[in-house]
């Protein structure tokens, strides 16, 4: 069931569609019209490896599988450790999948808080508190409750181990809906960081970390701060609970802690500050701080300078033009080496295209990592970016062209986008 044309009439991009929609009759009709579509019914072809099987979303269209044949204690092939429905479902259909038959083993008792089955496994074998799954979490990763993470920790489970795929700790990963259990998990002595404490709201904590390391006001949500022992991980858990490149400052705002903020504004210093004020949209309080210190961006260095490309890979339009008002440069290169001008091209982003084409950027400049101009990063996102099916695509190919972009030798991208370039005396022909 891999991704495909919405516009095909193939069955299997038909039960493709079907799948992605939840519609759990199409996808019953379709394999049992097409012996050879329940042949491949377990085949990983899906984000991760993953087979259908582990990422239906509703009761209907996990029978809808299992009635076809599907294996119903099928994982993912990821290289970190494999994911079984019991390991991300929704606890209703988790639940219905034990009903079902699923076999529960201590990560997917852990995450259900399925305390007594989780005493019997522990029971018959004490290392499973130790033992790796998903991800190459440990049980205590899925803690879905205070009593789960005290039942394992009191049987030695590690307090601080770090997963496989993104090498964080139980406490990381619990910040964004586990909150409860990452608080008890701090009063039982886990590792803790600044990031950790503006979640929590913990004013205590987050001066203990500031008097012991006044420099840890600059932490972010980034490889810098969370360095990767292997290349093949996917980086700090912060990521997807917290959000790329958020600072301390940025991460009491989104938790609503406030008493927290204001202790992080006071140990601020102003080139900070100013950073910060870009990214909250304070139009004000920026203009305030250069006009205080007007020399405040050049004195920059181009760790800080690189936020305003990091603004542009969050697609926060708003942060950019503020930055870029400020004196950031459009010259800034972020994760994998783009520009703000990349990034808005990624994202189909023709508004911030046009906000940091004020700069005139150099059109041509390619990225780092795939060598690509933004033109390339805008055709190829209209096809694979994370906003493929939103962005404005036309809109921002549109405006690289008229800022004097050079057209690709050969069309490219979306339908959409290859008109534009069309238009411009593109054709199929190298």
């Amino acid at each position: 069931m891999s991704t495909t044309h919405p516009g095909s009439s193939d069955p299997a991009e038909q039960l493709t569609r079907a799948f992605e929609a939840d519609d759990a009759d199409r996808v019953r009709e379709l394999l049992q019209g097409h012996p050879g579509l329940r042949a491949r019914i377990d085949d990983p072809d899906g984000p991760f490896d993953s087979p259908a099987v582990v990422r239906a979303r509703s009761r209907a269209m996990l029978d809808a599988l299992l009635d076809a044949g599907a294996d119903l204690n099928a994982k993912s092939r990821w290289w970190a450790g494999g994911f079984g429905i019991l390991h991300g479902a929704s606890p209703d259909v988790a639940r219905y999948a034990v009903e079902r038959g699923a076999l529960v083993d201590a990560h997917a008792a852990a995450r259900l808080g399925m305390t007594e089955k989780l005493a019997e496994l522990v029971a018959a074998n004490p290392e499973v508190v130790h033992e790796r799954g998903p991800d190459g979490m440990t049980p205590l990763h899925l803690a879905a409750d205070v009593e789960t993470a005290a039942f394992l920790l009191d049987r030695g489970a590690r307090i601080d181990a770090r997963d496989v795929d993104h090498e964080s700790t139980p406490a990381q990963y619990m910040l964004d809906n586990r909150q409860d259990v990452a608080r008890y998990l701090v009063s039982r002595g886990c590792a803790t960081d600044l990031l950790m404490a503006a979640a929590l709201g913990d004013g205590g904590l987050a001066r203990k970390h500031l008097d012991a390391d006044p420099g840890c006001i600059r932490m972010r949500v980034s490889d810098e701060f969370f360095p990767k022992a292997d290349p093949r991980s996917g980086g700090t858990i912060y990521q997807w609970t917290l959000g790329f490149f958020l600072s301390p400052h940025r991460v009491a705002r989104k938790f609503g802690r406030g008493d927290v903020l204001e202790l992080l504004e006071s140990r601020t210093p102003p080139p900070l500050k100013l950073i910060e004020a870009c990214w909250a949209g304070d139009e004000a309080k920026a203009r305030a701080l250069l006009a205080a210190e007007p020399g405040l961006v050049k004195g920059l260095p181009e760790s800080d300078l690189r936020e305003v490309a990091d603004a542009a890979r969050n697609n926060d339009a708003a942060a950019v033009r503020l930055m870029l008002e400020c004196g950031f440069p459009a010259t800034a290169r972020g994760q994998h080496g783009a520009t703000p001008l990349h990034w808005a091209a990624f994202h189909g982003n023709a508004e911030m295209a046009r906000i940091v084409l004020r700069s005139r950027p150099d059109l041509e400049a390619t990225d780092s990592d795939f060598k690509g101009t933004p033109l390339g990063w805008a055709s190829h996102g209209s096809e694979n970016g994370w906003h493929s099916r939103t962005g404005d695509y036309a809109g921002t190919v549109e405006a690289l062209l008229a800022a004097g972009a050079k057209p690709p030798a050969k069309l490219q991208g979306s339908p959409a986008v290859r008109e534009i370039l069309r238009r411009h005396g593109v054709s199929d022909e190298a």
